[in-house]
């Protein structure tokens, strides 16, 4: 009769929902530029932005658990020592901005590298790049992922593993100059549909039978994100996730 109580339990406890919310920092593995080959060489810094969603699981057994779900990611990135020119009745320089729409500008505009000025000496224009383009992304997120417990009893240790779907919802580029921010456009060289490699680790603490507190640091690897030249842009963000349970 225990045993039966038991396995009653457990299958009562096979699936859980859960809301989870996290800050999340965005950057490259290497040094390439996520708006081309000519801004390699342009100092630049990931945004901490947020990710929210809900998450499913299903219990194959104690240690292991299937999820999926969907999250909305928030992505920032900040190229910095750009020189924008707005100009009218000339063509746009498509080498400088050939991953760029330049969608709210009246007229033609030409984006260089301040690094390329460097190179001239010429200490006025050097001065005037000194501005800043930030990438702002957003994505439908839809994870896969598999978490294996460790330790499985009060407090729990998972490890995590698996990948997401990332669908493109925001695409835009923003002008920062001296406090000012106005949208410039988008870029064209971004994927509608793209994809990340999900690792991590969890900690659970299991606050009642039916719900539980959950810590998550996870590193996310983009794959296919870009479909044009980005001087070997490698992005990836790293997310700490924070939510509660319910296992039913």
């Amino acid at each position: 009769a225990d045993n039966k109580i038991e396995k009653e339990k457990e299958k009562l406890n096979k699936w859980s929902i859960a809301t989870n919310a996290a800050p999340v920092y965005f950057n490259s593995l290497t040094k390439g530029s996520s708006l081309g080959a000519e801004f390699r060489e342009n100092s630049k810094n990931g945004d901490v932005t947020m990710s929210y969603g809900i998450s499913a699981s299903y219990a194959i057994n104690k240690r292991v658990r299937v999820r999926s779900g969907i999250n909305k990611v928030n992505l920032g990135y900040n190229t910095n020592n750009v020189l924008i020119f707005e100009t009218i009745g000339l063509n746009v320089n498509a080498s400088t901005t050939k991953n760029i729409n330049p969608k709210n500008m009246s007229g033609s505009v030409s984006i260089i590298s301040g690094e390329v000025l460097s190179a001239l000496n010429n200490r006025s224009l050097i001065q005037a790049a000194n501005t800043t383009i930030n990438q702002s992304l957003g994505y439908i997120e839809v994870p896969l992922e598999i978490e294996y417990a460790l330790v499985n009893k009060k407090f729990g240790f998972n490890v995590i593993g698996g990948f997401s779907s990332l669908f493109l919802s925001n695409n835009s580029l923003f002008y920062n100059n001296n406090g000012e921010r106005m949208r410039i456009g988008e870029a064209t060289n971004l994927n509608k549909t793209s994809y990340s490699a999900n690792f991590g680790l969890g900690f659970n603490y299991n606050i009642s039978k039916s719900f539980n507190f959950n810590l998550e640091p996870l590193f996310k690897y983009q794959i296919n994100t870009f479909n044009s030249d980005t001087g070997d842009f490698k992005p990836y963000f790293i997310g700490v996730y924070t939510g509660i349970g319910f296992k039913f």
